[in-house]
């Protein structure tokens, strides 16, 4: 399946609290959103619920990582268009964005994150899509598919249902 986001790395979760970050995350979707911290084990924690068109500010750490995912399908969600954000304090964005002026030492304000749907192709679109409109993989047997789209449907039902109970799904 060319799912473009599966599974968030081992190595992926929080090291330190040595220098602050101040973040705004902005939904941009048309989706309520679940906003995670991802905690020194690599444990996902629920920060916050974020409906469209909504932000919320967060003072986070450097090296602490964010996702967000859909809250009724549990799909990965962009955060300025990567799916493992990792916050950068603002004196190192504008360092990166004007290189060689002199940005104040301890020059921080809050940066925007935009969550954003990402791009899927045809193919994964379509399959999320049937994906929403089924409840287990045994109704997959029913359709008339190719092999590989029956086992790809398959999975992302089955990963779905791991992730979701059943009264959160929308059809």
């Amino acid at each position: 399946m060319d799912e473009p986001c599966d599974v968030i790395p081992n190595n992926f979760r929080s090291l330190n609290s040595l220098e602050k970050c101040y973040i705004r995350f902005i939904n941009t979707t048309d989706r309520s959103v679940d906003v995670f911290w991802i905690n020194y084990s690599g444990v996902l924690v629920n920060y916050r619920l974020l409906n469209k068109g909504r932000y919320v500010d967060v003072s986070t750490y450097k090296t602490h990582p964010w996702i967000v995912k859909d809250t009724a399908t549990k799909d990965m969600m962009l955060i300025n268009g990567t799916y493992f954000y990792q916050p950068k304090t603002s004196r190192e964005i504008l360092e990166e964005k004007y290189p060689g002026n002199n940005i104040p030492e301890h020059h921080e304000v809050r940066t925007r994150a935009f969550i954003s749907v990402p791009v899927y192709s045809l193919r994964y679109a379509c399959l999320l899509t049937l994906r929403n409109h089924l409840s287990s993989t045994e109704d997959v047997d029913e359709l008339v598919l190719p092999r590989n789209l029956v086992e790809d449907l398959k999975k992302a039902i089955s990963k779905r249902n791991r992730e979701c109970s059943m009264e959160t799904l929308k059809y």
